[in-house]
């Protein structure tokens, strides 16, 4: 790299991160000192290409890489997010990518397509097309980019069962789910997208319906276990039935929100099932004005099919 201590320091990254039982502390402590020792040797920011050489810039890239996926490792997103605007100027500065043209790098596929998962489990969709429009061919082509592109067409067509078929990696559990993963590294975005997705869904489900049987919603939110779904349904505000297993959404009538303030501690006709004593008539008219369902759905069925036609 032109500088003894960088040199020395580099080497000892490489036998650390080749071991199968890395000491991840080690490492962030090399990074940290490479990243120091890059800055003074104008590699960190590389702006003047024609008086590095191509040996120290291959060197350099591949010091951030490993930054790159040890920060992802270690759950540190910023600190991947900042590797990926230092590694900008190696992937599509043309001055320094002709330089590096003898050497290319193995990891560009891999950390492209963890850029791409990262803004689609963000949900800044605007920015992975603005990302995608920049990429080379060979890169969108690769396996990692690919999978990626495949996860964003599911997303859009809303064929979830797609989007966590492909996010579970075809696995029954957790350990077989990531090896089944192009790349292991996309566990740690893939979570938070299943997380969305499954936001998502619970949104549709409490607009479309008022009630859903516990086991119906187990299926529906791909929960592996009734346990699960009743913890998810706290955190949303649904109310379950202990009587018949049945989840009341926000809009049902046998909503504790809706019913009338309890004197005992119980809800008034949430034993018999009732409709809810005491509703004003101004709530009546509110009610009233919901949309029909039927009505919507007809609408919405129609214009689909309508759209299907032209397509």
């Amino acid at each position: 790299m032109g500088d003894q201590q960088a040199t020395e320091l580099y080497h000892q990254l490489q036998q650390e991160w080749s071991r199968t039982n890395r000491d991840d502390a080690h490492i962030s402590s090399l990074l940290s000192q490479l990243k120091v020792q890059l800055a003074t040797l104008g590699l960190l920011f590389p702006t003047n290409s024609e008086e590095l050489d191509s040996t120290a810039l291959s060197t350099a890239r591949d010091i951030l890489e490993i930054g790159a996926i040890h920060s992802l490792r270690t759950s540190d997103v910023p600190a991947f997010e900042r590797y990926l605007s230092l590694l900008q100027s190696y992937y599509q500065d043309s001055s320094l990518t002709s330089k590096l043209s003898s050497s290319p790098s193995s990891q560009r596929d891999s950390i492209t397509a963890l850029n791409l998962l990262r803004l689609l489990s963000q949900n800044r969709i605007a920015e992975f097309h603005t990302v995608l429009e920049t990429l080379e061919k060979s890169v969108i082509e690769s396996k990692p980019v690919e999978w990626v592109l495949q996860l964003e067409r599911s997303l859009m067509e809303g064929s979830y069962s797609k989007v966590w078929s492909l996010c579970r990696g075809g696995g029954g559990n957790s350990s077989q789910s990531q090896s089944s993963l192009p790349l292991a590294e996309f566990s740690y975005f893939t979570s938070t997208l299943l997380s969305t997705v499954r936001s998502e869904i619970a949104a549709c489900d409490e607009k479309a319906y008022e009630t859903l049987p516990l086991v119906d919603a187990k299926t529906l939110l791909f929960f592996e276990n009734e346990e699960q779904v009743k913890e998810f349904a706290k955190s949303r505000n649904w109310y379950l039935s202990p009587t018949d297993n049945l989840l009341h959404f926000p809009s049902s009538p046998l909503h504790p929100s809706h019913l009338p303030k309890p004197t005992n501690g119980v809800p008034q006709s949430m034993a018999t099932g009732g409709t809810p004593a005491g509703t004003s008539g101004e709530e009546e008219e509110e009610i009233g004005a919901e949309l029909d369902r039927n009505k919507v759905v007809s609408a919405t069925l129609l214009y689909a099919k309508e759209l299907e036609s032209i397509v």
